[in-house]
């Protein structure tokens, strides 16, 4: 069975327990179910045919059109018949969107066995981080080889955990503190801790997601569960316009 997607999220590669680096990506079908599939190999990432980005459609052959795992939105696909499609329109997203919106209460009231995807559009108070663990243990892996000699490890992983400060709605009581993987926080922060120094990095990074991002306002996360701790929710994109979308979106017609 064949399935159309629209990227919506792309979170930073994570080591399998066979260290494959592994992607998680996450949309709206065409069918408008929120899907997240796997496995999609890092490797996708390198080939123009197979790299896709948030924001465009791409098709596949499922597995199964069944979960592959507890949360039901999961399915398994044959990364090998990716297709990459058009990019689809902010205008259009934004609508998709604002139907499917959620507070993070209503998503963390629900089951991880029932809902795991969602979206939210925050009112954004702050971006902290913190020293990561997981980066010791990757550092460790990547020290290690695999059967033919090549390092177990092929990319570099941030060593910083990034979180956002936000309330999910302007009726919000309280301030949620949450992680963001979104693949493209992790490069920023890499690209500028080689060219400023790991102590600016941070600063850079906090720059562009709490100051420049907000500025172009229509901001939306993109939220799941994480599959090795039930009922954890995680920022999986941070979605925003182009400067170029935002007069197409905030345009009013004659009628």
């Amino acid at each position: 069975m064949r399935e159309e997607l629209l990227v919506l999220a792309k979170a930073y590669p994570t080591i399998s327990t066979k260290y494959e680096l592994l992607v998680c990506v996450a949309g709206i079908t065409a069918d408008g179910e929120w899907r997240r599939i796997y496995p999609i190999p890092w490797e996708i990432f390198l080939e123009y045919e197979t790299k896709f980005k948030k924001k465009q459609w791409i098709s596949y052959e499922l597995r199964d059109d069944k979960p592959s795992d507890r949360r039901p939105e999961s399915r398994k696909i044959k990364f090998e018949t990716i297709e990459v499609l058009h990019e689809e329109r902010y205008k259009n997203i934004k609508t998709m969107l604002d139907e499917r919106l959620k507070t993070l209460e209503e998503l963390e009231s629900e089951d991880d066995r029932n809902v795991s995807l969602g979206v939210l559009k925050p009112r954004i108070i702050d971006f902290v981080w913190s020293d990561w663990d997981y980066y010791n243990k990757v550092k460790s892996k990547s020290a290690q080889r695999t059967l033919n000699g090549k390092k177990a490890v092929k990319i570099e992983f941030p060593d910083k955990k990034f979180q956002y400060v936000f309330k999910c709605n302007p009726r919000c009581p309280k301030k949620h503190q949450i992680i963001c993987e979104d693949w493209e926080l992790g490069m920023l922060y890499l690209k500028m801790k080689r060219n400023h120094g790991p102590d600016l990095a941070p600063k850079k990074v906090r720059e562009k997601f709490l100051i420049e991002i907000p500025k172009l306002r229509h901001i939306y996360f993109v939220v799941g569960t994480h599959n090795q701790h039930p009922n954890t929710w995680l920022i999986i994109s941070v979605l925003y316009p182009k400067k170029k979308d935002i007069a197409e979106i905030e345009s009013k017609t004659l009628f």
